[in-house]
């Protein structure tokens, strides 16, 4: 029987990458006695189920090692889920692995088959499943239009599969229907239910069910997945397709990516994905512990393999945040050389001239942004051509996006909320690094090494 994989997901963006998260209150320690029982029920959970049997066992003993030796004793419990996650994410490099405090919404019952095996199988009604909390409230999918050129553009935050998200996303569909070429803008995509990766890449596709990729479970037959035979609306099958990418498009983000690259059916415009290959879903634990479980892995048939640990590589390597420039060049210059009809040619020209002047302008000002580059700190500023980077000590590399109404200004790629500035002395020379977080009123600053103004 056809077993839908549970949701996969990854949470999103931390705001303790920048280095300046609210500190929780302080929590009193579990005792001896809840402890154990968290931590033995988070490796009983591994022993049933994790995607790889063998690495289960692995961190099992690790963890009953870590709680002989009293390594877990008068943690709190955040502190605790926090070292139960590092340890397992050393052993397993599986960047689902997570044990949270409170990390679950009410179950939601979602459908447990999404297609057959021979892609002519129908839904069937499924058992509740746990849902991270905040994901019913992050907007799915934020919107759909078309850009210059008859291109369509619709982003995707999460490929959610809750009720009414199949009718949002046939909608966004729906607002590109017509378009000679699609931009799917995944670099914020955190990911989602494979259901819904293979509902969006059904409009793709023409009607015929085609073999998508197959999951492997640690324990009993694997599941193919399929192209849906029907779906609400336009197809869009000759449609040239273009997938952006940065280094936080994970999980189902990355199935969608990876699946349609390999087929040869997408260019891939960005840089490297997260390589959150595994999927499962939320599993209860003792005291108010919850924990993502990994109980599948997806192969694709053309490649034999997934993007665990490794990510999807893009087809055009450029800075995340010129990606969607770079695509909507080269889908309209994809146009061009197929032929525009007449009425057309001259805005598609017009458009493209405006994207080769705008690709130019980036370059022109990469001089300009490398008196950032220093560390400050704990972080360290970096620039790559015309692209500015923050990395705190420990944490990824956070692109920068310059705010075109206000100097020494900069916002994450990731997260426009974040707000980043530079300061400069009277001599006009940087010297500090200032960040605001989302919702905070006050600024955070980091000295610049070597800074006669550093305190």
């Amino acid at each position: 029987m056809f077993r839908c994989p549970r949701p996969f997901l990854v949470l999103p963006l931390s705001v303790a990458w920048l280095g300046t998260a609210p500190v929780p209150a302080a929590a009193a320690p579990l005792t001896a006695d809840q402890c154990r029982e968290v931590v033995r029920a988070v490796g009983q959970s591994l022993m049933d189920g994790y995607v790889i049997p063998e690495t289960a066992e692995t961190m099992r003993d690790a963890l009953e090692r870590r709680l002989a030796d009293g390594d877990f004793a008068g943690l709190d419990d955040a502190v605790l889920a926090g070292e139960l996650t590092r340890i397992l994410h050393e052993l397993s490099h599986d960047l689902h692995l997570k044990v949270n405090v409170g990390g679950a919404a009410p179950p939601v019952a979602v459908e447990k088959r999404v297609v057959g095996v021979n892609g002519d199988e129908e839904p069937e009604e499924g058992e509740p499943v746990a849902v991270p909390a905040g994901l019913q409230q992050v907007d799915a999918f934020p919107e759909a239009r078309m850009l210059a050129g008859n291109v369509g553009y619709v982003p995707v935050t999460l490929f959610r599969d809750l009720p009414g998200d199949r009718e949002l996303a046939a909608r966004r569909m729906a607002a590109v229907a017509g378009a000679d070429a699609l931009i799917f803008d995944l670099r914020g995509c955190m990911g989602g239910f494979p259901s819904m990766v293979h509902f969006v890449t059904s409009y793709l596709y023409d009607g015929e069910p085609r073999h998508l990729l197959t999951y492997y479970h640690a324990e009993g037959e694997p599941d193919s997945a399929y192209t849906f035979e029907d779906v609400p609306g336009e197809r869009l099958p000759d449609a040239d397709v273009y997938i952006l990418t940065s280094s936080y498009t994970a999980s189902g983000g990355e199935e969608f990516t990876h699946t349609l690259k390999h087929h040869g059916r997408a260019t891939v415009v960005g840089t490297r994905t997260a390589g959150a290959g595994h999927g499962g879903g939320v599993h209860p634990l003792p005291h108010g512990f919850s924990m993502f479980l990994p109980v599948f892995r997806p192969v694709h048939p053309v490649t034999g393999g997934g993007w665990e640990d490794r990510g999807v590589l893009p087809d055009v390597e450029v800075p995340s945040s010129r990606a969607l420039e770079v695509a909507h060049l080269r889908a309209l210059r994809e146009r061009l050389e197929r032929g525009v009809p007449p009425r057309d040619e001259a805005a598609v020209r017009a458009e493209v001239d405006r994207l080769e002047d705008a690709t130019a302008g980036s370059a022109r000002d990469a001089d300009a942004l490398r008196v950032y580059a220093a560390r400050y700190d704990i972080r360290e500023v970096s620039v790559e051509g015309a692209t500015v980077f923050l990395q705190r000590d420990g944490g990824p590399r956070l692109e920068l996006v310059p705010d075109p109404g206000a100097p020494d200004a900069f916002t994450l790629a990731i997260l426009p909320a974040a707000r980043i500035r530079f300061v400069r002395d009277d001599a006009d020379r940087v010297v500090a690094l200032e960040v605001l977080q989302p919702g905070a009123s006050e600024w955070e600053t980091s000295w610049r090494d070597g800074s006669a103004s550093a305190p």
